[in-house]
């Protein structure tokens, strides 16, 4: 199988999962459909034993979003949130979000 092959169905399997379970987020006023992962506390073990937020996460296909439409305000379910990092690979963008109170 080729590397195309491969992206291919990576891309068609976000297309799968976006199709199943969407979210609609608003990106610099454009409306987009991805899947949305709310964010997580994951608790930590130790001395003082203390909360470690996990962000969340909206998965999209790379062509229903540009890079420069990232550098704004990004709104998922009504509420803002806070661009903490983009990952875009093989047709695929992943933003990081979090919400803005919870970003020390």
């Amino acid at each position: 199988m080729s590397v195309t092959e491969i992206e291919s169905l990576m891309t068609t399997g976000v297309a799968d999962m976006i199709a199943a379970m969407p979210t609609t987020a608003t990106i610099s006023g454009l409306a987009v459909r991805g899947v949305y992962t709310p964010n997580e506390q994951t608790a930590e073990l130790g001395m003082g034993g203390f909360v470690n937020p996990q962000n969340a996460e909206f998965v999209c296909l790379t062509s229903a979003v540009s890079l420069p439409a990232l550098m704004t305000i990004v709104t998922v379910g009504g509420s803002p949130k806070r661009l903490m990092s983009v990952q875009s690979d093989q047709g695929i963008t992943t933003l990081s979000l979090a919400d803005p109170e919870d970003v020390r």
